[in-house]
């Protein structure tokens, strides 16, 4: 019942939407019904995906990459490894020193910029990541690194050489939280004479299969972007699915993704998995929109898309003021919030023309 009530719900906001439509005639129903059986199935391939470390049978087929696609050997359409990133903000020193880790696997401990390459540390599937932050004092100025992670290429910018990386998959940093006082002096919310932080992010890796595809004539695009700004954390990350097949998480880089293929005519299901990330305070969040179909504007020379959803990652979720601690406002036990959201494609996507 509630499922049928959010259907309706849901068909009477994006009524005068004209790329979808709710099922109201007699076709419309037998589409309807026709597609209840497989939004099922990939409902319990998501359950199984979050009850374990490894990828469900969806995410599987939908990568069909190398045992392992994020190592260093660039797989089919993918033309660099994946690399971590470091960058300070400001070119003077940097006392926030930062202990990074994949999957309780030290890579090293940046205090500039520099890069690593990780990808025999990534594996499909879940993942976690940590940043265990210190403070080195006396501290000269304010300052702070930025860990990017994505695949990572040399590009040629006239007569100079640099490296590029697109995308972005994540994007963290260590100074979010962190407060530089006129004594020259760090102090963070946590409570009073706390200098060093954890922050543990869970994300899911896929593979680069979906960020790799190009946009073109009646494609339908998934947005993800921070609320704010993508200059500090937000304290959730955020992982989609869609009929089933997961994506790489969310986090504060903004990406669009193609998912035409990803789809079908008559009923489809994103699932939103947010979770908290441990020890992060300051609010912001992940916005996402389902647009399409693509259509070409000779004029502005770029493709166009309608939104036809919209949603965020923050719902479900509340903060203890005492603790800072994010809760799950129905489960406040769980790590996650886990929201499925329906909507309905009146004729089957036809993209990538």
């Amino acid at each position: 019942m509630r499922q049928r009530i959010l259907l309706i719900t849901l068909a009477i906001a994006l009524l005068e939407t004209p790329w979808i439509t709710a099922c109201a005639d007699s076709k419309g129903m037998d589409s309807f019904s026709k597609s209840v059986s497989s939004v099922s199935k990939g409902t319990e391939s998501i359950q199984k995906v979050l009850a374990s470390d490894q990828p469900s049978d969806a995410g599987a087929k939908a990568t069909s990459q190398p045992a392992n696609p994020a190592a260093g050997r660039p797989a089919e359409g993918e033309s660099a490894p994946i690399m971590l990133w470091v960058k300070k903000g400001y070119p003077w020193d940097n006392a926030l020193h930062s202990e990074f880790s994949i999957n309780g696997k030290t890579i090293n401990i940046y205090t500039s910029d520099t890069t690593d390459s990780i990808g025999e540390y990534l594996k499909p599937g879940w993942n976690t990541l940590a940043i265990k932050t210190t403070v080195q004092e006396p501290a000269t100025k304010n300052n702070g690194l930025t860990f990017r992670i994505g695949p990572m290429r040399k590009v040629i910018k006239g007569k100079r050489e640099e490296m590029l990386m697109d995308p972005v998959l994540w994007e963290f940093h260590n100074h979010t939280d962190w407060k530089f006082g006129k004594d020259k002096q760090y102090s963070h919310p946590l409570g009073p004479g706390v200098k060093e932080v954890t922050l543990s992010f869970r994300v899911y890796f896929a593979s680069l299969q979906q960020e790799n595809a190009e946009l073109k004539a009646g494609d339908f695009v998934l947005t993800g972007k921070p609320h704010y700004t993508p200059d500090w954390n937000s304290p959730v990350t955020a992982t989609v699915f869609v009929n089933g097949t997961p994506l790489n998480t969310f986090t504060a880089a903004p990406r669009q993704l193609v998912i035409t293929t990803l789809l079908k005519e008559g009923k489809n299901e994103i699932t939103l998995v947010s979770t908290r990330v441990k020890n992060s305070i300051q609010s912001n969040d992940i916005e996402f929109s389902v647009a399409g179909p693509a259509v070409w504007m000779v004029q502005k020379a770029r493709f166009a898309v309608n939104p036809i959803l919209q949603f965020n990652s923050m719902q479900g979720w509340t903060m203890d003021p005492r603790t800072g601690v994010l809760i799950n406002k129905a489960k406040p036990d769980s790590e996650t919030v886990e929201r499925v959201i329906p909507f309905f494609l009146k004729e089957a996507p036809t993209g990538g023309k």
